[in-house]
């Protein structure tokens, strides 16, 4: 079983500067609860009742060799849980995706100057962090009133390896929206930047992502929910377009000012070569021989 479990009303728990190793499930986990009419109760969209985690503070924690039992695990998992701070611990060596946020419950989590890696070794898919977004909930962290939008998460200053084959090093994945993730280094996998089946409002800024296929690769947005990929560093592995979506019309994806490194010294975006008008700012040249 995980080491520290949350449940339902509970706030700032912190788990600190500890050493959670050979751990059969995930080493944190935090779950609340949602209210709903009739005869599914506790499991609604409503979580204005506040029968949740908040606030939680995992920090300095050395977490490994997790997942011995089961392996849909992490080193940390969150789930209608909000404003948790997952700060300067070193992760590694688990099953599946390292952190995992199961929902887009809330929000106003910060994931910061953590070390991971090591990740899906018994798995496909995901990386260090992996996000699910697949309905909507009902909170007040956004705006103090009750919403459907969740406050904004912040992924910054983690050094992040996506070895064993791992999908992405940040793997937005169905629908997750309102993640902001700048000043990371990540390495290796498919893609720097993901966003899939309706994901909106994620921004990478001031990334540097080395030797991945490429840059980004997310689905369409509606006009005014746009993602946006500028002043990042990429080192691709391939050369071509270094990042595919919706190229134009009101939901297209916005880059501007990015460095792109090739193989060839070459890269394009929306089947135009850089330097283009379409991306603003951005250079492309040759990964150094040293």
């Amino acid at each position: 079983v995980s080491t520290q479990s949350t449940w339902g009303y509970n706030r700032n728990t912190a788990v600190l500067n500890s050493d959670i190793s050979w751990i059969g499930d995930s080493a944190i986990a935090s779950w609340g609860y949602t209210n709903e009419t009739g005869a599914h109760p506790e499991q609604g969209i409503d979580g204005t009742d506040g029968n949740h985690p908040v606030g939680n503070m995992i920090i300095g924690n050395m977490i490994h060799e997790v997942g011995l039992y089961e392996k849909q695990s992490s080193f940390y998992i969150q789930a209608k849980t909000a404003l948790s701070t997952i700060k300067m611990n070193t992760m590694f060596n688990g099953p599946r995706a390292g952190v995992n946020y199961n929902d887009g419950f809330g929000g106003g989590d910060v994931l910061a100057d953590n070390v991971i890696f090591n990740t899906c070794r018994e798995s496909g898919d995901h990386g260090p962090f992996n996000s699910w977004d697949r309905q909507p909930f009902l909170t007040t962290y956004k705006t103090g009133k009750p919403s459907l939008d969740m406050a904004l998460r912040t992924i910054t200053g983690n050094f992040m390896i996506a070895n064993y084959e791992s999908q992405e090093a940040v793997d937005n994945d169905d629908g997750s929206c309102y993640y902001e993730t700048s000043y990371n280094f990540m390495a290796y996998s498919g893609n720097g930047m993901k966003n899939d089946f309706g994901g909106h409002d994620n921004v990478h800024h001031n990334n540097l992502y080395a030797f991945v296929d490429k840059g980004f690769e997310i689905c369409p947005q509606l006009p005014g929910h746009n993602d946006y990929f500028y002043n990042n560093t990429v080192i691709s592995t391939t050369s071509g377009n270094y990042g595919d979506g919706v190229c134009t019309g009101g939901g297209a994806f916005v880059v501007h000012d990015n460095k792109i490194f090739t193989p060839t010294g070459t890269a394009s975006i929306c089947n135009e070569n850089i330097p283009t008008s379409r991306d603003p700012g951005t250079t492309v040249g040759k990964i150094p021989s040293n």
